[in-house]
Order: C-alpha cells, then sequence, then structure tokens
C-alpha cells in the first residue's frame, strides 16, 4: 500500500497566529482590566463633575493615554494634575511611568 500524505494544514494569518497569542496568554483581559481599574480611578479623582468630560484611552507599556473633551481640562489634566493621576493610577497598583493627555477631536 501506498502511504498517505496528510495535508498540510492551512497558513494562519500573522492576526490569527497574534489573537491566539493574546487570548492563550490572557494579555487581552489583563490590558483590559488595567483600563477599567485606571478608568476607575480617573473617575474617583476627577469627581462627578468633571469624570463625563474625560476617558481613558488605554493603558499600555506604562504609559495611561487620558483624553479630555475640553481645551480647559486638558490644560488642567496635561499641566498642574498629571502628577496627581500618575501617583493615583501607582496608588491603585498600576505599574505607571507617565500620564499623557491627548484633546479630543471636535468630530464627534
Amino acid at each position: 500500500m501506498a502511504s498517505e500524505r496528510k495535508k498540510p494544514a492551512p497558513a494562519q494569518g500573522l492576526g490569527d497566529i497574534l489573537k491566539g497569542v493574546v487570548r492563550k496568554e490572557g494579555l487581552g483581559k489583563r490590558q483590559l482590566q488595567g483600563r477599567r481599574l485606571a478608568r476607575k480611578v480617573l473617575a474617583e479623582k476627577l469627581g462627578e463633575k468633571l469624570a463625563p468630560h474625560a476617558d481613558v484611552l488605554s493603558v499600555k507599556t506604562g504609559v495611561v493615554t487620558v483624553e479630555a473633551d475640553s481645551a480647559a481640562l486638558f490644560q488642567e489634566l496635561e499641566g498642574y494634575r498629571r502628577q496627581e493621576l500618575l501617583d493615583a493610577f501607582r496608588e491603585a497598583g498600576l505599574a505607571v511611568r507617565e500620564v499623557r493627555v491627548k484633546l479630543a477631536s471636535g468630530d464627534a
């Protein structure tokens, strides 16, 4: 009898491979938990009046990116409240080395 050859598995795209790695390592879940925690900390620090006007866009490699929807809040966060936020994120257990603030685009 002739030996049967197995068909090679279909090639995976890079995106599929990366999704598998993220899923296997739980990276997506960990990042999502970090973002939720950062949002909670931001809301607590800004209070109920200002919190609806800012959001945590991302928590990646030690950098928390916060978006403000007004120029005045952007200036406040970019200026004298940046260190306050950095300290608060660290106290909450996030390994943060930098807080970046950006102004939301007016496309909303």
